[in-house]
């Protein structure tokens, strides 16, 4: 809060990561430090969604923003614990917005640096649980994050959607944080460089929608987690060395959107699906290059199960960049305070409804 004409005071870092903004939010939003950052979350993307379309959507955003809320964490060894937003909702969790709050944590100061040269790992609590971010400095500067998360598995293999005037589209359910549809790009005749073209936008849409009309799965340890609303475009890979993969990937969030970087659960997703393939073992890598050029490099760190699914654990690393410092002083009159429902931004003091506290 800050000066008599605003009632609302947001302050953040924009932090690029393969191209892509990511809106790391240091001040300005009360949210309790009691309940878990999951039902945080889920009271976010209920009544407090305003939020979110206020950082990504004009006049102060763009669709394919990402934001990171900072919140206290609940977990004893986390450092922070952030809420995740993006077009498609609330993701449990997402390398390259790891990345990005990691980097800003770090380069404002807020949690301190420990060495100027070398790795630091930063211990973070996301909606899904913990995860840490292995932070790559050099002069005091961040230049890398490597990021360990969640495990990643292939949730429904081989299944098949029906599309009016396409046909049959084959894809594989994999869990990353977030359900995602792996749909190879050449069976429906697409291009890398056309993949963000307003046609292909509207097929992965279609793709989506039509996965989404019967879906029933449930994560075997967090329960319902919504809809599929990630989509995983997948040009073919190739083995240049053994267990050393490179592919071209580009991830659609639902709805219309095309990132810049692969993002790091569609990553890990691919991982997923070539370990389940048996042509990824431990210590395995790929390097997913998105249609614009971005590069993330993921590896196996581990095998293990999930439910009656076999998973692994991975690490995907980027170079994240902070670009901007910003403060938006939101006043009284502002159309936006009543059109977003963002009245709450008001009470230093907010509070959880009973039920979730």
């Amino acid at each position: 809060m800050s000066g008599p004409d605003a009632v609302a005071e947001l302050q953040w870092m924009d932090v690029a990561v393969g191209s892509d903004i990511h809106r790391v939010v240091f001040e300005g939003v009360p949210l309790p430090p009691g309940p878990s950052v999951r039902e945080r979350m889920e009271w976010l993307s209920g009544e407090g969604d305003g939020l979110r379309r206020l950082l990504i959507e004009p006049p102060y955003g763009l669709p394919a923003f990402c934001v990171d809320l900072l919140t206290p964490p609940v977990h004893p060894e986390a450092q922070a614990g952030f809420v995740i937003m993006e077009v498609m909702g609330y993701p449990f969790f997402s390398g390259s917005n790891t990345m990005a709050t990691a980097c800003a944590l770090l380069e404002s100061g807020r949690i301190p640096r420990e060495i100027d040269n070398g790795v630091q790992c930063v211990r973070l609590e996301t909606p899904g649980g913990r995860v840490d971010a292995n932070v790559t400095l050099k002069a005091g500067r961040v230049m890398a994050v490597s990021v360990e998360g969640d495990e990643t598995f292939v949730h429904r293999a081989d299944a098949t959607v029906e599309l009016p005037d396409i046909g049959t589209v084959a894809y594989d359910l994999v869990w990353s944080g977030g359900h995602y549809v792996m749909v190879d790009a050449d069976s429906v005749g697409l291009l890398p460089e056309r993949a963000g073209d307003a046609e292909a936008l509207a097929l992965a849409a279609r793709v989506i929608e039509a996965v989404q009309a019967d879906f029933d799965l449930r994560h075997p340890h967090l329960g319902d987690v919504g809809l599929p609303r990630f989509l995983h475009w997948m040009w073919p890979e190739r083995e240049e060395a053994p267990g050393r993969w490179m592919a071209v990937g580009g991830t659609y969030g639902h709805p219309g959107v095309l990132w810049g970087c692969p993002t790091g659960t569609g990553t890990v997703a691919r991982l997923a699906r070539l370990s389940r393939q048996g042509r990824a073992d431990v210590g395995a890598t790929l390097r997913n290059t998105s249609p614009a050029g971005t590069t993330f490099e993921g590896s196996v760190v581990s095998k293990g199960t999930v439910g009656d699914c076999a998973s692994i654990r991975t690490r995907v690393s980027g170079e994240p960049r902070v670009v901007a410092k910003m403060t938006l002083a939101l006043p009284a009159d502002s159309a936006l305070m009543s059109d977003l429902s963002l009245d709450w931004l008001r009470d230093g003091d907010r509070t959880l409804p009973s039920s979730q506290a």
